[in-house]
């Protein structure tokens, strides 16, 4: 048997120490001891003491993995462990993938570029738009008839509630995204999202159309983003990755 140091990720938390982490920050990791046989993973912990048939094994940083599997009574297991070093996590997942049935997840790199970011309107994105505010305003058409069930207080809370349903997501997605915001354009393995503090966007680009040596437009079926790099050194990174990810990608360069 094999046996490690190693945090495990907390699972749960009582009253006072939820309360606690949303004022002060909590302790989300605990020290455990992680022992390794054949076929079987246990980790003890302050907080529990578990013990599964591993399955899976994730890897989320170089120094940490998630390990699922089968506990006693086949329930489903899942712990998350983290390492002093590196050398440590890979250690104990050599003894974790030796064992036939485990399957292993590599380590997805990400890469951030930051940018200023503007959301560019065409016609294919008002329709997907509309479509969905169509949607809400059905709901939020449902909602005020029932309202009248409970009097005028009611239909004001209704009134509120349609406002904030329909209201402010038709601003944020006809105003607010419109204008040039900073965020980051990033690289998920495979994939590439659009960041600012207001949107999350997987974005799937089949053209770039260059504007200056700081900045470009990405172009996609129901997408289009300006991106203006700090330096034309960056902006060229970015490009190099997005080519990476996407080789057939088409490109257009600005106009002299």
């Amino acid at each position: 048997m094999h046996s490690f140091e190693a945090e495990v990720k907390r699972s749960w938390f009582t009253l006072r120490e939820s309360l606690r982490a949303a004022t002060k920050g909590g302790k989300l990791w605990t020290p455990a001891v992680v022992a390794l046989s054949e076929n079987r993973v246990r980790i003890l912990s302050s907080e529990d003491s578990v013990e599964f048939r591993p399955r899976r094994l994730i890897w989320t940083a170089p120094n940490s993995f998630r390990v699922t599997g089968i506990g006693i009574g086949s329930r489903f297991q899942r712990s998350h462990l983290r390492f002093e070093t590196p050398e440590q996590a890979t250690q104990a997942a050599s003894i974790i993938k030796s064992i036939p049935s485990v399957i292993e997840e590599q380590l997805v790199r990400v890469e951030e570029f930051p940018a200023q970011i503007r959301l560019l309107i065409s016609g294919r994105y008002v329709m997907i738009q509309l479509y969905g505010l169509l949607i809400r305003i059905i709901i939020g058409a449902f909602l005020l008839l029932i309202s009248n069930l409970l009097g005028p207080v009611g239909i004001a809370l209704a009134i509120a509630a349609v406002i904030s349903y329909v209201g402010i997501p038709s601003w944020v997605v006809f105003v607010r995204a419109r204008r040039p915001a900073q965020g980051f354009l990033r690289f998920e393995g495979g994939s590439i999202v659009v960041r600012t503090t207001l949107d999350w966007v997987r974005v799937f680009p089949n053209m770039i159309h260059w504007k200056s040596p700081e900045s470009f437009v990405l172009k996609g079926p129901a997408s289009k983003y300006e991106l203006s790099f700090p330096t034309a050194q960056s902006a060229s990174q970015a490009i190099e990755m997005i080519r990476t990810v996407i080789p057939m990608i088409q490109e257009t360069h600005m106009e002299t």
